[in-house]
């Protein structure tokens, strides 16, 4: 009777596994580590149009004439040089690394969990929108500090620019530690709006291109990251512009949402809520080319693959 031999080929490790989203555990660990980078490294290209962003929002609320995209951007230049568009980026960076971190590293492994077929079909878009909205909500509940101090950061208007600490201290010697989660909920809409926005727009983007014959490069890349910085500085400018007016503190709504709506609407009207409409956009069009092209090309450089 002939004698089995046993297989001697080794069991890989439970974090070595394939998921049915086609990553292993460690991977999906490492890929936290990589969108950080991606997307600090965006920050630092477009930080300026945050701090412009800003000044021009507030601009309206405050009773002064809001200028244009280039005319804010040439005040600050003259009046403070790149310091003062880089207002609060130690702020954005910590921001980047933690909620940016959350709301990528999170999508994939949400919509592992929300994959019936195992990996064997194309996930729905509903599903997609909804692991890109739990991801983004739940990283903007724990980051919703970071927002705050470099909203603060970047409206002010003491030179030189007060730095994380200082007004950090100052809101919390104000209103004690939950000063700084002021505007939590619009916060956390606002990501969720993002998140589902962004993470689908991309992902189903880049699936129909590919559908029609676009091959795996920095075209499909660059083309599925413009269409998705539009779609989200369409989704998203409401809840921007609530967010500048509540986190501010240097003018009325503080009371929420509905507070800082009605305020938006009384002193602009509708055309309040897109104020700095253009600067976003300049924000998440060349952010979104950025962060995309830098954590496709450092997955690939660590062997996960594309998203």
């Amino acid at each position: 009777m002939p004698t089995t031999i046993p297989s001697t080929k080794p069991i890989s490790p439970w974090y070595h596994v394939k998921q049915s989203g086609g990553l292993t555990p460690l991977e999906m660990g490492v890929n936290f580590g990589l969108v950080g980078a991606s997307c600090v490294a965006a920050q630092g290209t477009v930080h300026w149009t945050r701090t412009a962003m800003v000044q021009q929002q507030l601009a309206g609320m405050r009773g002064e004439q809001p200028l244009g995209m280039l005319a804010q951007t040439g005040s600050i230049w003259r009046s403070e040089g790149i310091r003062g568009l880089y207002r609060g980026f130690s702020a954005a960076a910590l921001r980047e690394a933690t909620y940016s971190s959350l709301r990528f590293g999170l999508y994939e492994p949400l919509k592992v969990a929300l994959d019936s077929s195992g990996g064997t079909k194309e996930l729905p878009v509903w599903k997609k929108v909804t692991a890109g909205l739990v991801a983004g909500a739940g990283a903007a509940a724990i980051a919703s500090p970071t927002d705050l101090l470099m909203i603060q950061m970047a409206s002010s208007k003491q030179f030189p620019p007060p730095t994380m600490y200082q007004v950090a201290t100052e809101v919390i010697a104000r209103d004690g530690v939950k000063g700084l989660y002021r505007g939590l909920g619009t916060t956390v809409t606002r990501a969720a709006v993002l998140g589902a926005t962004k993470m689908a727009t991309y992902d189903v983007i880049k699936t129909e291109l590919r559908r029609a014959g676009w091959t795996e490069g920095p075209g499909l890349v660059f083309t599925a990251s413009v269409a998705t910085g539009l779609a989200i500085t369409v989704t998203t400018s409401p809840a921007t512009n609530m967010q500048t007016l509540i986190m501010s503190g240097n003018v009325g709504g503080g009371g929420g949402m509905v507070n800082a709506a009605a305020e938006i609407l009384r002193r602009q009207g509708p055309v309040g809520f897109f104020r700095g409409f253009g600067m976003q956009w300049a924000r998440f069009g060349p952010y979104a080319v950025v962060q995309f092209a830098v954590w496709e090309s450092l997955r690939n450089a660590c062997g996960i693959g594309a998203i």
